[in-house]
């Protein structure tokens, strides 16, 4: 089976904008989406892989998704207003098997609900089928694993919150969420390095559509006087896919191969492909100047 491909790189990546938020639905059965955003809010937290609860023309969105294992995409947006107060910041990115998130604010709690949120995940349609033909058509629960690694941090005044949030959605449906907060006019710094386990229960040999979506949002917990509020949630450094744990047929483990639309292997962790050192950039770089000087003078030489 292969592993996860390679990453694209390229000097120059023109990139498609999408005005509009993206969720799990923009995705169908196949794909990895970013979307970041800052404004004005109406206060409630939707689920992980939904649209976030942004006030009609109050807000600002870049979104981007992908179906190509491999490829990065970026995303980062903000909203800035200057009576009441208003200042956002988020970005992140998405690929098969990995997202960051990144939300700060700061803003005048008289202002409303003001926000700033990341939304990043991926979503595949998987088959497995058992060693044992036998087992064809059988229920199994696969238990897979992610690693969450960040920053939830706030300032003692005003009325924020920070928080992070993850969603596992099976078949279109969410099914089970982990979510972390720190809220109020009180200092809170808390760093996350936590290893999470889910399980889902699916049949041999009947394709289902598995998606891992996160949200990492700062804002004002509450609207009221005229306080300062900041707070970010850092998840830059990220959400990772750590790999299929078992596949169980009542309660016992049992051989299996997995097959995916994508072409990822879902078995194995999630491997970041290397990134060139800057000097192997300088070298490429001169070797490609090289070549087209090159080209320049046994053009002139045959003119």
């Amino acid at each position: 089976m292969p592993r996860h491909a390679p990453l694209a790189i390229a000097l120059v990546l023109p990139m498609a904008l999408s005005a509009a938020e993206l969720s799990q639905a923009d995705l169908g059965s196949s794909g990895a989406m970013v979307s970041a955003c800052g404004g004005m809010a109406t206060g409630s937290f939707p689920v992980e892989g939904g649209l976030f609860d942004w006030q009609v023309g109050r807000f600002s969105c870049t979104g981007l998704k992908t179906s190509t294992p491999g490829d990065l995409k970026l995303a980062a947006d903000g909203w800035t207003q200057g009576t009441p107060s208003v200042s956002t910041d988020a970005h992140g990115s998405a690929q098969y098997g990995q997202v960051g998130l990144f939300a700060h604010f700061v803003a005048n709690n008289s202002a409303g609900f003001a926000a700033a949120a990341t939304t990043a995940g991926w979503t595949d349609t998987m088959t497995l089928l058992p060693a044992n033909p036998a087992q064809l058509g059988q229920n199994v629960v696969l238990s897979f694993g992610l690693h969450l690694d960040g920053l939830l941090d706030g300032v003692p005044s005003g009325n924020s919150y920070t928080r992070i949030g993850l969603q596992v959605w099976l078949n279109d449906a969410p099914r089970f969420d982990q979510r972390f907060q720190g809220q109020g006019g009180f200092p809170f710094n808390q760093a996350i390095d936590q290893d999470l386990n889910f399980s889902v229960t699916v049949q041999f040999g009947t394709p289902f559509e598995l998606g891992l979506f996160a949200r990492a949002s700062a804002g004002v917990a509450g609207a009221g006087p005229s306080w300062i509020s900041e707070a970010t949630s850092d998840f830059a450094s990220t959400l990772s896919w750590r790999g299929i744990q078992s596949v169980t047929l009542n309660g016992a483990a049992v051989g299996y191969t997995l097959s995916s639309q994508s072409g990822v292997d879902w078995t194995q962790p999630f491997a970041p492909a290397p990134v060139p050192e800057p000097s192997t950039w300088l070298l490429l770089l001169g070797g490609l100047g090289g070549l087209t000087a090159l080209g320049r003078r046994r053009a002139s030489q045959r003119s």
